[in-house]
């Protein structure tokens, strides 16, 4: 007993005299190394060896994260994700998880090799599963050596051991230029659960060094990376890629998207980091995040249009854009690359902002608001066509080169005044687009001739970005009120109290663009375009407009303006087309206003760019409910007219759908029109006037059923739906549209 309490008060006394040399150290340390400690009396540029310990400064830096660009729906289009620089350190499994790593070692290369497949099941298994005993045995023989009491050997061992410390496997550096090339946390998150049960360092689960970083990534399909980001790689100070964001949104809101920049200073004691209390309030403002102005559906609906028709023509390249009318907001946009490789169209440039082209005919649209605001002329007036003397509204419907050109001289008589006009509209005005790398219109000829005059009342002589010309005929739609494109609807601030939002508003350049007067003019010919011009393939007699009178008049979905041109490299021009097409729907009440350019190809724009238009009009229509069938007043759709079918069948049909239908003559062939009160007409087609039929937009089919029918050879060209009928003795020649 008395044994035991001897050693426990020598114990006592042990530990007395630790914890008194213990205070002793560390008030020592406080008073002669304190301030070397707290970074004080260390030099910014150079070490200092103190008491044999050695003090350095190393410089870092802490950076909030990168915002998010999101569509106008919030649902996120580019954003961060983690990225790994991923290596095996054989060190790292030295100790008590030896056993255990081999036991998971078949896994892991596994996986390695799922993350680079360009290196074997065999190679790594011969540089990890096979290296790592062979590793294994050096270590312990390096580390006995540095355990030596023989100074030379001791030290031969220790640098042995460092060697063998910086041994290592390279499984992938992160190539942030090429998403296939990443270590994704998917991966990182399946290491560390195959070793859940490891009992080294955590941060190096399996012998894994995980370098963090960042990188951006767009994350929802079918959006338009053309315009929403690019970026160039730059290796920095280690050699690792880093991101330089020179393109679209990203470069334009760079300072806006980028984290709050903060460096910092870090302390090495013999090569360990000590933490320093100037660091420790250190927390950098996150970057703001774009909200854009782009609508998930109706750049769905806008791509897949584009893409149909790309695919029938083999065009160089295409796009398309959708700009709400009375805001301005695009939303959509839409740039396609042939790729040649492939064959499939991709987004790889920005078409609509960043380049520019000769417009063409899409140009006479100002080279009208010109000449009828100059008060000289009208579009009633006759003037010189190349085909023939027609009035200005008939040459612009036509699109006649001569027309235009005549009218706009006399209205000026020469290129300056006509200049100055164009100038008045604004035309060449700057828009500032939210885009990194936005170009502005440009006049390729400044000779003042009378070539130049006549080519630039044409569309040629003068390049556009698409989106200035979007902009211009958004215009008119917008019964003159000339409004500035935007991609942004508004900034959130994630670094305030609730997400501060700065909402981005409309910026209207002028408020007329043009008199009332001309406004209404050029607006009828837009549609007269479309009804009987150059753009007729995409006319559709199921809208109709109320009048005065209470009765219903045909209109045009779309209203809009096609444009061909020959694309000009090394300053002469190619047989291949810039063909373009621009309008606004629905006519009579525009909600959106439509561009489309389909380049490099042999196809003028009626057929080839305005289908692209009609296809996104009525399916925005359908989704998106802006007109309601059965409420809207103002387009019946409701009732279901026919401009040929069976009497019987019309009969029962009309009787099934619970409509009213009267008729007063029973037939074999009728037709069938709205009336005002709501109710339908039937009226009978008589056999015997079957030269004076009307089968216009009937099915092919059904046209070609009634004229065989009737004992005519029918032949059928083009394809779609009956434009015209040509009788030629007991031959009926059948011209078809798309």
């Amino acid at each position: 007993m008395k044994v035991f309490k001897f050693k426990v008060k020598v114990l006592y006394t042990l530990m007395l005299c630790l914890g008194i040399w213990a205070i002793f150290r560390m008030v020592s340390l406080k008073i002669n190394m304190g301030k070397y400690y707290r970074g004080e009396g260390v030099p910014q540029d150079s070490t200092i060896n103190v008491n044999g310990r050695t003090f350095a400064f190393q410089y870092s830096h802490e950076e909030g994260k990168r915002g998010n660009i999101c569509s106008e729906d919030g649902t996120i289009l580019i954003t961060n994700i983690y990225i790994y620089d991923l290596y095996w350190y054989p060190s790292n499994v030295i100790g008590k998880d030896s056993t255990y790593f081999m036991s998971k070692v078949d896994s892991l290369i596994q996986i390695f090799h799922e993350i680079n497949p360009k290196k074997s099941i065999g190679y790594y298994n011969s540089v990890i599963k096979e290296g790592y005993p062979k590793f294994r045995k050096k270590y312990q023989e390096a580390k006995q050596q540095a355990a030596s009491k023989d100074k030379k050997v001791k030290e031969e061992g220790e640098k042995r051991l460092n060697a063998l410390k910086k041994e290592k496997v390279l499984i992938l550096v992160s190539n942030i230029g090429k998403p296939k090339e990443w270590v994704k946390q998917k991966h990182i998150d399946r290491i560390d659960s195959l070793f859940s049960q490891w009992k080294g360092d955590k941060n190096f689960r399996g012998g894994c060094q995980k370098d963090q970083r960042f990188a951006r990534r767009e994350l929802a399909g079918g959006f338009p990376s053309s315009i929403l980001g690019k970026f160039s790689t730059q290796q920095d100070r280690i050699g690792r890629d880093s991101i330089v964001f020179n393109k679209g949104i990203e470069g334009y809101y760079d300072t806006v998207l980028s984290g709050k920049f903060v460096p910092k200073r870090i302390l090495k004691v013999n090569n360990n980091t000590i933490r320093l209390r100037e660091n420790k309030n250190l927390n950098p403002d996150d970057g703001k995040h774009i909200i854009t102005t782009i609508n998930s559906d109706i750049q769905r609906i806008t791509k897949s249009a584009l893409e149909k028709r790309l695919n029938m023509s083999e065009a160089a390249y295409g796009c398309a854009i959708v700009m709400e009318v009375a805001t301005g907001e695009i939303k959509a946009i839409s740039n396609l690359d042939l790729n040649k490789q492939t064959g499939r169209y991709v987004e790889s440039s920005d078409h609509s902002i960043v380049e520019k082209f000769e417009p063409g005919s899409t140009f006479k649209l100002l080279t009208l608001i010109a000449a009828l605001e100059s008060g000289n002329i009208d579009t009633g007036d006759i003037v010189d066509c190349e085909k023939g003397r027609f009035s200005l509204a008939r040459a612009f419907e036509i699109s006649d080169n001569d027309g235009l050109f005549n009218a706009a001289k006399i209205a000026y008589g020469n290129i300056e005044d006509f200049g100055l006009a164009l100038a008045k509209m604004g035309l060449g005005i700057n828009l500032r687009m939210e885009v990194k790398g936005a170009v502005t219109p440009t006049l390729k000829s400044r000779t003042k001739s009378m070539s130049d005059f006549k080519n630039i009342t044409h569309g040629y002589s003068l390049s556009f970005p698409p989106i200035y010309m979007l902009a211009y005929y958004n215009a008119v739609a917008n019964n003159g009120v000339y409004i500035k494109p935007t991609l942004t609807k508004e900034i959130i601030d994630p670094n305030k109290e609730k997400n501060k939002r700065t909402p981005i508003e409309t910026k209207v350049i002028t408020k007329k663009f043009c008199s009332d007067r001309t406004l209404k003019r050029v607006q009828k010919c837009l549609e007269g375009v479309v009804t009987n011009g150059t753009g007729r393939r995409i006319r559709d007699d199921r809208y109709f407009r109320s009048l005065k009178d209470s009765t219903l008049k045909a209109i045009p979905l779309i209203a809009g303006k096609t444009g061909t041109a020959y694309i000009n490299q090394n300053g002469q021009y190619t047989d291949l087309k810039n063909s373009s097409f621009i309008g606004y729907f629905p006519a009579d009440n525009p909600k959106y206003t439509c561009f489309v350019l389909i380049s490099g190809t042999t196809i003028d724009a009626g057929a080839i760019a305005a289908p692209v238009c009609k296809e996104i009009a009525e399916k925005l229509i359908t989704h998106l409910n802006e007109i309601d069938i059965k409420k809207n007043n103002e387009i019946r759709n409701d009732l279901p007219s026919c401009s040929i079918a069976y009497f019987q069948d019309l009969t029962r049909i009309y009787d099934h759908l619970g409509i009213e239908a009267s008729y007063k003559q029973k037939s074999e062939l009728a037709k069938a029109s709205a009336t005002k009160n709501g109710s339908m007409l039937i009226q009978p087609i008589l056999a015997n006037k079957i030269k004076n039929l009307s089968l216009f937009g009937a099915d092919a089919k059904d046209a070609v059923y009634i004229l065989e029918k009737k004992g005519y050879k029918t032949v059928v060209k083009g394809i779609g739906k009956v434009q015209k009928i040509d009788f030629i003795g007991k031959t009926a020649y059948v011209y078809l549209y798309n």
